[in-house]
This record gives C-alpha cells, sequence and structure tokens, in this order.
C-alpha cells in the first residue's frame, strides 16, 4: 500500500534526493512481483532467496521515503499555511 501511495510521487521526480532511493526499492518490489507473476503457486514464492530480509529491507526503504515526504510537506505548510488543508496523500 506505502509503495502505490508512493509511486506516482517519486516516480515523477519529486524530491530528487529520496527518489533515488525509492527508484532502487521499486526496483527491488517490481522484480519480486515478476516473479510471483512468472509462478505464483506459494511453495515456489516462499523458496525465493532471502525473501523475508528483501521483504524488510523495502519496507524499511519505503518508511524512510515516507518520512522524508512528510518532512517536506511540513516544511512547506511552516512556509505555506495553506498547504495545511492539503492532505498527505494529495
Amino acid at each position: 500500500r506505502k509503495w502505490v501511495s508512493l509511486e506516482p510521487i517519486f516516480g515523477r521526480g519529486a524530491m530528487p534526493h529520496e527518489a533515488a532511493r525509492f527508484e532502487r526499492v521499486d526496483t527491488e518490489f517490481r522484480s519480486l512481483l515478476l516473479s510471483v507473476a512468472d509462478n505464483p503457486r506459494v511453495l515456489s514464492i516462499l523458496r525465493t532467496p532471502n525473501l523475508p530480509e528483501t521483504l524488510a529491507t523495502i519496507q524499511d526503504q519505503l518508511e524512510r521515503c515516507q518520512k522524508a515526504l512528510a518532512d517536506f510537506l511540513e516544511d512547506k505548510r511552516q512556509r505555506f499555511p495553506r498547504f495545511y488543508f492539503i492532505g498527505d496523500d494529495d
């Protein structure tokens, strides 16, 4: 769910420093999804090397991207109070 909400933001090149991090996560996540699409059987997915570590790393990196976005938006809200009416998902 986090990836889905962050992909449109970082996919357009917003926040260049974090965009590189998100691009690495995006590549890894899409690669994992392609392997699942090729063979959707649960047992074959569970045999993926380092799957728990990979998923934990992806989750951690997405949380870092989310935090960077929240900090960015908070900074903008401090400068432009009208942005308080815009939610983080918008």
